[in-house]
């Protein structure tokens, strides 16, 4: 007490400007900004999706199918119980031997059926055997129908039954025509499903054409997955009733295949949702149906761990989707509560490609949003260690950043800052972690000295902005304050030169008001950080003093003198002996008063 009554500043008033539009700073309460929502796409909820025509196209074809099965099987027993059983005495051998072919081809014909549309579904997934092994058996049910047409045809026109001899066989001629109607009409229903297939899927090619509606062209596997996606809608109508295929869509189909199905169906599922997702015109509704699904949650984060390197594509799609999900709150909370997600997030960070290195932390900035979800990213071993070392513009012995690195930088810095900014008991425990951490302050440091234009504009504000954060707890303050250069790099930002200033823009003029921020919090009841900020204004402070005629940073020299003069150590009080005259000189515009 003794020290600070020796040594008497007046209360100084220093008027600023009362038309200047300030940047906000992190001292003054902000309004809320009510910010409408704006969707990016139509995804109108009247509109069908593309898939439909598939749907309905696979209903047409189960309605011709089932009624040529049932055709077939009512010729059948015609044949067998009517013909062979009534007539079979007397009748002649060629509709002995014509019924007998019809019989055998419809009986080859309905076990090539049932194998064929097994051999394309399998077609959609393995070798070009199966296309092959598909394709015959569709070119033997054509052979079929063609011969069973030709003959009942040839049969009904000719109309050559033998005599019927007596009373006993008058009705002959009635059954043979009815067996002969029977088996055409089959035959050219059948002709008429295949007709309608060639024409839809192979002239008009609707597969492709679907695929690119739902963004899958450009996939590898997308026309695989919508060419399944029809063949299991059509044979769910084969199977069970016309409509159950009819009501099916690409995300629970994606869904089903994810949880319930194989490896290689969980592979094709989730390139089904990234696409879908990652579209203008289905991202809401997709992850709006993701999100309703615990299981297929659970199922994308156990992919983020996936390590074997031929599934790379996979992992990375998964982690889009995620990064998507982890976008929406409640979905967010939601994806947390899974035990061992942020693991799954974390193990991202140490794959060996950047891109998943960039989702990972993308995922993590966004999941640091939540008070809770900091807590167990401060709790997940050595993801912290991890995360700061992302900070590092030059990663991995690079010479000069690439694209990449400085997005995993400010991916990395908006964590750290989330982080850092918690608030509680949490905060506090995050801010002594992080800076623990013997790189944290120097890798933000590293930042700080880039010159390039593309780091100053963001990388340097997360940067400055992390720094005020950690800043909050006492024991980062001296840390950060005891790490050569980092004061340095801070006045420089906020008192640049003349020909840094000739080049201010609205952007420059916000770090420079940050950084005003970080010095005043770092001076804050730190008697060595006050004698670092004096010593790197150049022994004195002339320049603070003069900063206060700055409409920009006048509010952060203001401060920045204020607590140089309640906190500085007796070493360093001779250099503000002239900041009260300093003040004063200025002329200033009345109504607006800051006092120091």
């Amino acid at each position: 007490m003794e020290r600070r009554a020796s040594f008497v500043v007046p209360s100084v008033c220093i008027r600023i400007p009362d038309q200047l539009q300030l940047p906000a700073t992190l001292f003054e309460p902000q309004k809320a900004m009510m910010t409408p929502r704006i969707r990016s796409g139509v995804d109108d909820l009247n509109m069908a999706p593309p898939e439909h025509q598939l749907t309905v196209l696979a209903m047409q074809l189960a309605v011709l199918e089932k009624a040529v099965s049932r055709l077939g099987t009512l010729a059948f027993i015609w044949a067998t119980v009517v013909l062979l059983g009534g007539f079979a005495i007397t009748l002649s051998c060629t509709d002995f031997w014509c019924i007998t072919v019809l019989l055998l081809t419809e009986g080859a014909r309905i076990q090539g059926r049932s194998h064929e549309l097994e051999w394309q579904q399998r077609a959609t997934c393995l070798s070009a055997v199966s296309q092959a092994v598909g394709h015959v058996l569709c070119l033997l049910q054509l052979l079929s129908a063609s011969v069973c047409a030709a003959v009942s045809l040839v049969r009904l026109v000719t109309q050559r039954y033998g005599v019927d001899g007596g009373n006993p066989w008058t009705n002959r001629r009635a059954a043979l025509d009815i067996f002969y109607g029977l088996a055409l009409v089959e035959s050219l229903l059948l002709l008429v499903e295949k007709a309608l297939w060639q024409w839809r899927v192979g002239h008009h090619r609707l597969l492709e054409r679907v695929a690119k509606e739902c963004h899958l062209c450009g996939t590898a596997r997308g026309v695989v997955a919508i060419r399944r996606f029809f063949y299991d809608s059509y044979s769910r109508g084969l199977n069970g009733s016309i409509f159950d295929g009819l009501h099916m869509n690409l995300v629970s189909y994606a869904d089903e295949m994810l949880t319930a199905g194989s490896h290689d169906e969980q592979s094709l599922g989730v390139s089904i949702l990234v696409a879908l997702a990652e579209s203008d015109r289905f991202a809401d509704s997709t992850l709006r149906k993701i999100g309703m699904s615990a299981s297929t949650i659970e199922q994308l984060i156990q992919m983020l761990s996936w390590k074997n390197t031929s599934e790379i594509g996979v992992r990375r799609s998964a982690a889009v989707v995620v990064s998507m999900l982890t976008g929406r709150k409640i979905i967010a909370l939601r994806l947390t509560g899974i035990p061992g997600a942020i693991e799954s997030v974390a193990s991202l960070l140490y794959a060996d490609v950047d891109e998943l290195n960039l989702l990972g932390l993308t995922i993590l900035s966004k999941l640091a949003h939540d008070h809770d979800n900091c807590d167990k990213i401060g709790k997940t071993r050595n993801l912290l260690d991890k995360i700061i070392s992302y900070c590092c513009i030059a990663g991995k012995g690079q010479a000069a950043p690439t694209g990449m690195r400085l997005k995993a930088v400010k991916q990395a810095l908006l964590v750290v800052k989330r982080l850092a900014g918690t608030t509680g008991a949490t905060g506090k425990l995050l801010r002594r972690e992080l800076s623990d951490i013997v790189f944290t302050v120097s890798n933000l440091r590293e930042v700080l000295q880039q010159r390039e234009g593309r780091i100053q504009s963001e990388l340097h504000q997360l940067a400055i902005e992390t720094l005020t954060s950690l800043a909050i707890d006492k024991e980062a303050r001296e840390k950060i304050g005891g790490t050569g250069g980092v004061v340095r790099e801070l006045v420089a930002i906020f008192l640049p030169g003349k020909d840094e200033a000739r080049g201010n823009s609205r952007q420059m003029n916000a770090i420079r008001v940050k950084a005003g921020e970080a010095l005043a919090m770092l001076a804050l009841e730190s008697g060595g950080n006050c004698g670092a900020i004096i010593m790197a204004c150049g022994r004195g402070v002339e320049r603070l003093v003069e900063a206060l005629s700055d409409p920009v940073v006048i509010i952060g020299a203001a401060r920045i003198l204020r607590n140089l003069c309640t906190y500085v150590g007796d070493e360093c009080q001779l250099p503000l002996r002239g900041v009260a005259a300093g003040a004063t000189k200025g002329t200033f515009k009345p109504h607006i008063y800051i006092c120091i």
